[in-house]
């Protein structure tokens, strides 16, 4: 065996290498940790202001109807609880939505791949493989990550 069959081609493409990245995380040997509060940027590809809006939209519309109905008090206690209620389950609501989409979507093409690794937020890592160091957007070199996965 000659020392160029031995060494992995830095050719390859970055479609190739989002698969294989794929097929890793599906085997389970890499992990993607998201840290969705910079990936929830407003130029994101994965973010989305409608997921926080709808939160937003459903506590003025119960507190509208209240005022209407019964008042300026029980409609300043609605926009508290759904304050409350964004910051608590909606936070979460919305994480889980931007997660969702790096799987889903950015996983998916290569083109949205390198515009979410721009951001900060992801971070891969070997679960098998403790030579690896992790690998963290935007500074981190993805594609160096996945081809050490010989």
């Amino acid at each position: 065996m000659s020392n160029t069959d031995s060494v992995q081609p830095a050719a390859d493409s970055a479609e190739t290498l989002l698969a294989r990245l794929r097929r890793l995380d599906d085997e389970g040997r890499l992990e993607i940790r998201i840290d969705p509060r910079p990936l929830g940027h407003i130029d994101s590809p994965v973010a989305s202001e409608a997921d926080g809006n709808i939160w937003i939209y459903g506590s003025v519309a119960v507190a509208g109807a209240l005022l209407i109905w019964r008042g300026v008090v029980p409609a300043l206690v609605a926009l508290a609880i759904g304050v409350a209620l964004y910051l608590s389950v909606g936070r979460a609501y919305v994480h889980r939505r931007i997660e969702r989409r790096v799987r889903e979507k950015a996983l998916a093409s290569a083109e949205t791949w390198r515009q979410v690794w721009r951001f900060p937020g992801l971070t891969l890592a070997a679960k098998d493989r403790p030579d690896i160091a992790d690998c963290a957007s935007p500074d981190g070199n993805w594609m160096a990550f996945v081809r050490a996965f010989n």
